[in-house]
């Protein structure tokens, strides 16, 4: 019997919950869509069971986040951020559709703070420092809470003093992993609101490239008010923005680099998918070399200022090395675009070193990160002849010096300041192409991950995961502390 019911344009939007011209738009966008059983002068009726097993495949296929939960949870976290980084009133009645979303992204802040601290002995001053630092209230705190127990990312425990502690599961997996148990949380939630799930989606697809606004299913689908709403949030909170005065094309200016006027005029130029195809095929790795680029969608990017691109010469000639806009989380105000530069100009001279020098190649870039980090070799590495011109850049930008010896050679030496140790540290996800947080920086460096400095006086007893034996002024402060639970 299912192969004879019939159904038509406003049934098939009833059953996938879109607008009838939703429906109309995936007959006209999709080859594959099923054809008509017949057209009655009321409009074409279609096979019920092919239509519902297009939505199926449709559902399965659209949406390539939904099989990504790290990129569900870093939505969530970047969402969050930005509602309490730009929004005025982020109690308001219209963030109530978006609450499954909003306690995902509390609880994701919520992790970032708490790691590292082994045992949350005192809970109202991890409670306090949530409402100060990262302006989550106690209810939304219990919430959030609920949830990292739910995902295994904290567990409660009582001493033999029958006191009741939390502990912290977040600092022994990596960020990924983190962010994967959150998106799988909201994944699973039903009471998800659809103005929520559509923000989710959107905010995942702008970020990767700026997109029509009817190339993006997750709007498209959406009744006008609904859809007007989205945008409206996104845009208030700052996560999604219109490139062109007609609102017709957008982007996220999570993409930082992306300059929304320079950025129009180079989709004018070219065709819609052009960005995405310059990230996709040439960018495949932070720090590409474009000395020999021949792809005139590159090349038009990078000479209008799109894509950013770094100068290097020493003794194998000139190098061009460029970068796809970055998504991470990691930056949180204006002032830190100096620190990403830093950290692409890094990138720069050490790909250079790997691929272009002529005398000594670097073997292992992330050796050379660890050696000008280290306060134990005085922030230096060890003289060099090509040194003064590889690492020319890094002088001017303020990251380090380079110091003459008596033999004719040069010495590399860090400025070892917050910006330019966190360049560093940026400098080692963009070489090995990471996501941000995707591989465990330690506990000081995710906590740069949550807009906002987070300076909290928390405390743990670490002295259990030291290789080393305990120090006399250790063991005091441990008997201390388990005097007093």
């Amino acid at each position: 019997m299912d192969d004879l019911e019939l159904i038509g344009l406003y049934e098939i939007a009833e059953l996938a919950g879109v607008s009838p011209p939703a429906v109309a738009n995936w007959r006209t966008r999709n080859a594959n869509f099923p054809k008509p059983a017949a057209d009655l002068k009321s409009g074409p009726v279609f096979r019920a069971h092919e239509v519902r097993a297009w939505l199926r495949r449709r559902k399965e296929s659209d949406n390539d986040m939904g099989k990504d939960p790290v990129r569900v949870g870093l939505r969530l976290l970047e969402l969050e951020c930005a509602i309490q980084a730009n929004v005025d009133d982020s109690h308001s009645a219209e963030l109530v559709d978006y609450e499954v979303s909003r306690t995902a992204g509390q609880a994701a802040r919520l992790a970032m703070l708490i790691r590292g601290q082994d045992v949350i002995e005192d809970e109202l001053r991890l409670k306090k420092l949530a409402a100060i630092e990262l302006g989550i209230s106690p209810p939304e705190y219990a919430a959030a809470m609920r949830l990292l127990m739910e995902g295994d990312l904290v567990e409660e425990r009582t001493t033999r003093l029958g006191k009741r502690v939390l502990n912290e599961k977040v600092n022994r997996l990596v960020h990924a992993d983190n962010y994967r148990r959150i998106g799988e949380l909201w994944l699973n939630r039903d009471k998800r609101s659809v103005k929520e799930e559509s923000l989710i989606y959107t905010l995942d697809r702008v970020i990767q490239s700026p997109t029509e606004v009817d190339q993006i299913d997750a709007l498209r689908n959406l009744k006008i008010p609904d859809r007007d709403a989205v945008l409206e949030l996104g845009g208030n909170a700052g996560i999604i923005d219109s490139v062109d005065e007609e609102k017709r094309i957008y982007f996220s200016p999570l993409l930082w680099d992306v300059n929304p006027k320079k950025l129009a005029v180079f989709l004018k130029q070219a065709n819609q998918t052009s960005f995405s195809q310059v990230i996709k095929n040439a960018l495949n790795r932070p720090g590409s070399d474009f000395t020999a680029a021949v792809d005139p969608l590159l090349v038009q990017a990078i000479s209008g200022g799109i894509l950013p691109s770094y100068r290097v010469t020493s003794t194998g000639g000139p190098r061009v090395y460029g970068f796809a806009p970055y998504t991470g989380g990691i930056l949180t105000c204006d002032e830190e675009k100096v620190i990403l530069d830093k950290a692409r100009a890094l990138v720069a001279c050490l790909r250079y070193g790997s691929e272009a020098a002529t005398i000594t190649r670097i073997r292992n870039p992330l050796l050379i990160l660890n050696a000008i980090t280290d306060a134990n070799r005085n922030y230096r590495l060890k003289p060099h002849s090509e040194l003064k011109l590889q690492y020319g850049m890094l002088i001017g930008k303020q990251i380090g010096r380079v110091i003459q010896t008596a033999n004719g050679r040069f010495i590399f030496e860090l400025i070892p300041t917050e910006d330019n140790l966190r360049a560093c540290a940026i400098a080692r996800e963009l070489l090995y192409g990471e996501v941000t947080g995707a591989k465990d920086p330690g506990a000081d460096a995710a906590l740069h991950l949550v807009n906002g400095k987070i300076e909290h006086p928390l405390h743990e007893v670490k002295i259990a995961r030291k290789k080393r034996a305990a120090r006399s002024d250790e063991l005091a402060g441990l008997v201390e502390r388990l005097q007093a639970v």
